[in-house]
């Protein structure tokens, strides 16, 4: 359907759309009109995104999606294909989370969050970018990372391999797509205000206490990354780093990488087991939980 005033809807597909950044995204796009095909596992979850994305100016559909199989991406752009004249977005977003120690968090954590969060990147751009590459306008990649792929914290080497490995491919992707007039962006936020943590893997409790805190500190939100994701597609950015001590933090990996790595590392040591003292303790609420780590 186009435009009130006659102008052709630009086209996305948006994984990870059911809620969280991928909601946050879905949106910020509606109110410039895009038609979003919004994909996910949870088809109910994702109808309510259409539902919010229309209600803003947008318009779109619900596809379901594993973006572990890529069977499931080539079928996904058969149908595209077949109702789109071209695709000018790709938004690899899906993901899943967790923390456990190397030797510690199983090799079936390890399998699950690899195909989640790194084969969701591989299968999409695999799939989809000789499409980008075909459209005439020029068309746009942005590939959720994180900022761990950058700092990489103690517990989250599953997690931190995934983004950094969707790093390297958003950085590849720029070099190979920079003739084709395709722009990449590679969004590394720090924690926001998400349902990342529903669904993670730990290993200890005192691991998901932590995590808990940080989400619940936070003051960026979703809607907040999705705007700096937005930008830099205009402006055909490869980096955005939010907020500004995830781009100090950037600047210190290249500067003097081990003095950060053994800082995040005392850093994150002493607010484990600070939250191990309070597990053990058994504290009746959650507020006393993020006072004990603080402390």
């Amino acid at each position: 359907m186009p435009l009130a005033n006659n102008k052709q809807r630009k086209t996305g597909l948006i994984t990870g759309a059911a809620s969280g950044l991928g909601r946050a995204i879905a949106l910020r796009l509606a109110h410039d009109g895009w038609n979003l095909a919004l994909a996910d596992v949870n088809d109910e979850a994702c109808e309510e995104t259409l539902r919010l994305v229309r209600h803003a100016g947008g318009d779109g559909f619900v596809e379901h999606l594993d973006v572990r199989y890529i069977e499931e991406w080539q079928a996904l752009r058969d149908r595209l294909q077949a109702q789109w004249s071209q695709l000018d977005l790709l938004v690899n977003n899906a993901g899943v989370a967790g923390s456990g120690r190397v030797g510690d968090y199983s090799i079936e954590n390890w399998h699950w969050i690899v195909d989640v969060n790194l084969w969701n990147g591989i299968n999409g751009c695999h799939t989809f970018v000789d499409w980008l590459k075909a459209n005439p306008a020029g068309a746009h990649i942005i590939n959720t990372c994180s900022l761990a792929a950058i700092v990489s914290a103690p517990t989250m080497g599953a997690y931190n391999v995934t983004k950094a490995g969707m790093l390297a491919l958003s950085e590849t992707l720029y070099s190979e797509l920079l003739p084709f007039n395709v722009g990449v962006t590679a969004l590394c936020p720090s924690v926001f205000r998400t349902n990342l943590l529903d669904k993670s893997r730990w290993c200890q409790p005192e691991e998901r206490k932590l995590f808990e805190k940080g989400f619940a500190q936070t003051k960026m939100t979703a809607e907040f990354v999705a705007d700096a994701a937005i930008r830099a597609m205009q402006r055909k950015q490869l980096y955005v780093l939010v907020p500004f001590e995830s781009r100090f933090n950037w600047y210190l990996k290249r500067l003097a990488p081990t003095w950060l790595l053994r800082k995040v590392s005392r850093m994150f040591e002493s607010q484990l087991q600070a939250a191990a003292k309070w597990e053990s303790a058994g504290a009746p609420t959650k507020k006393e939980a993020l006072e004990a780590v603080e402390k």
